[in-house]
């Protein structure tokens, strides 16, 4: 009987690591390298993007390229710095929709996969969610 109930805690334990394995897959840069991801849970019709290469990350904000560095740190966390934009357009509108996207990315804290591609979480609760292009 002890035998049983020593077999039934180990594969308990078993099944347990292998369903949260999955969530703690942790980011790096290399697994970022060479990767273009496009926006898709807000902003419709910009076509935003943002792709990573080494430590560096660029992309379309929808009317300007915008570029800079990002760090991984600690499995998930993620700091995007040194960001800049270029001037493509002077459209006040147009302005405004690019602005809130960058404050997004420069307040993001976490980056994780999902099924389609990626999701970058923000310190206001925001979340970008990314599907990959390539």
């Amino acid at each position: 009987m002890i035998k049983k109930i020593i077999l039934f805690v180990i594969i308990l334990i078993n099944i347990n690591s292998c369903s949260t394995f999955r969530e703690t897959l942790n980011m790096s840069v290399s697994t970022l390298n060479g990767k273009t991801y496009q926006l898709i849970n807000m902003f419709a019709d910009t076509g935003i993007t943002i792709s990573f290469y080494e430590k560096e990350f660029y992309g379309y904000s929808g009317f300007n390229t915008y570029f800079g560095e990002y760090e991984i740190r600690r499995g998930n966390n993620v700091l995007f710095k040194n960001i800049s934009v270029t001037k493509m357009s002077e459209d006040a509108q147009i302005e405004e929709i690019e602005k809130e996207y960058i404050d997004y990315i420069t307040k993001a804290y976490s980056i994780e996969f999902t099924i389609e591609g990626i999701k970058i979480k923000t310190l206001d609760d925001g979340e970008l969610i990314f599907k990959r292009l390539r």
